[in-house]
């Protein structure tokens, strides 16, 4: 029933959409010459449409316009969108390298994004400097009922949508785009969230295409182009006490091209202890990839190696099905799991991944029960 009902709110939408009223930023003091700082009139014109008696849309015309950091807030009084049709500029000075975000959306019921323009993170300026603590794009918190759709994401300085303590939010069209070398920009990033939908987008970064958190469940991704980047990721996980698990993810008819790896499940190889339950990697297309296929419980960048795999999360319950294409290693097919909770039922189905090198691929199975059906090439370890 429940889904049910979230059907047709999505059916409503374009109605909604087009009873709207919209709220030009330019007529809130914004200038398109991308150099003037056009921030104090894109928050007015939110409260304006925030504050409506209807469904409110903020509209950002074509042009170029800077926007300092900005918290966008509700919650509002029906529906509201954010319609943009230009490119809205992050700052480029050193000042703004570091913070939580650019563009931050938070407490919303009824969230729409979309149009044909574009954020640009000026991330070029931040890549630099050895913190993590650089500006996620756009940044959705406490948000409910979302879509954002068509837009283009360039250049973040970390990641280009951050998506935390969400609901029932949906991307659809979007397009990522950051150099292969970019640290951490990470395509959208999802913790703590349920419902969550990616479908249908283009995402080329520097490093996770779609990164999972703590806490996601209720996870679809359908049609994703990834690469180059990192792979589709679920983890690091671990890394803090008290950490929620990730269950229900999906992810299906995906092509990964060039990518460090395919799909992984990674956790901290000394950790605290969660689960992650009830994975489903569907019809997934690799074309040299790295790492098609891989479950690295010794996660740890500065670690020696012989201080690894004792993690305590739990994998278990995890299937792979109709995964085909090449991998540029040797070993398409890595299971490394924790010495201390080994992962349990792991399910390989008609696997082909050839190797794009002297010899033939190879599987590794460390610490893992499951089992194999169909074409298992590499031959299965399980």
């Amino acid at each position: 029933m429940g889904c049910l009902v979230f059907f047709i709110i999505l059916l409503s939408i374009p109605k909604c959409y087009s009873q709207s009223k919209e709220f030009n930023i330019i007529q809130f003091g914004a200038t398109a010459d991308g150099k003037t700082e056009s921030t104090k009139a894109l928050s007015e014109a939110w409260r304006e449409a925030c504050g409506h008696n209807g469904h409110g849309v903020v509209l950002v015309p074509a042009g170029r316009f800077l926007i300092l950091p900005l918290v966008l807030e509700g919650p509002c009084k029906v529906s509201i969108g954010l319609l943009i049709h230009g490119e809205l500029l992050a700052p480029v000075s050193k000042n703004f390298a570091t913070g939580g975000y650019w563009l931050s959306i938070s407490k919303v019921d009824n969230l729409f994004v979309d149009g044909s323009g574009s954020l640009n993170g000026g991330g070029s300026s931040a890549w630099p400097s050895d913190t993590s603590n650089r500006p996620v794009s756009m940044k959705l918190s406490s948000v409910n009922t979302a879509r954002i759709s068509k837009i283009t994401s360039s250049n973040s300085k970390f990641f280009h949508f951050g998506v935390h303590g969400c609901r029932d939010v949906t991307f659809d069209h979007v397009t990522v785009i950051a150099p292969a070398d970019s640290p951490n920009t990470d395509g959208i990033h999802v913790s703590k969230s349920s419902g969550i939908n990616i479908m249908h987008s283009v995402i080329r970064t520097g490093d996770d295409c779609i990164s999972l958190g703590p806490g996601s469940k209720f996870i679809n991704i359908t049609d994703i182009q990834c690469g180059p980047g990192h792979g589709i990721s679920i983890g690091s996980l671990g890394k803090y006490p008290n950490e929620e698990d990730v269950s229900e993810v999906t992810i299906r008819d995906s092509t990964f091209v060039g990518t460090d790896n395919g799909v992984r499940i990674k956790t901290w190889s000394s950790s605290f202890s969660s689960f992650v339950s009830k994975i489903a990697f569907l019809n997934l297309e690799m074309k040299d990839v790295k790492n098609p296929i891989i479950i690295d419980q010794k996660y740890c960048p500065d670690c020696k190696e012989d201080k690894m795999s004792n993690s305590k999360v739990q994998i278990r319950d995890v299937r792979y099905e109709d995964i085909r294409g090449s991998s540029t290693s040797q070993v398409a097919v890595s299971f490394e799991c924790s010495q201390v909770c080994s992962c349990e039922s792991i399910v390989l189905q008609d696997i082909n991944l050839s190797y794009k090198g002297d010899g033939q691929p190879t599987s590794i199975c460390h610490n893992v029960q499951g089992s194999a059906s169909g074409k298992q090439f590499p031959s299965s370890c399980l």
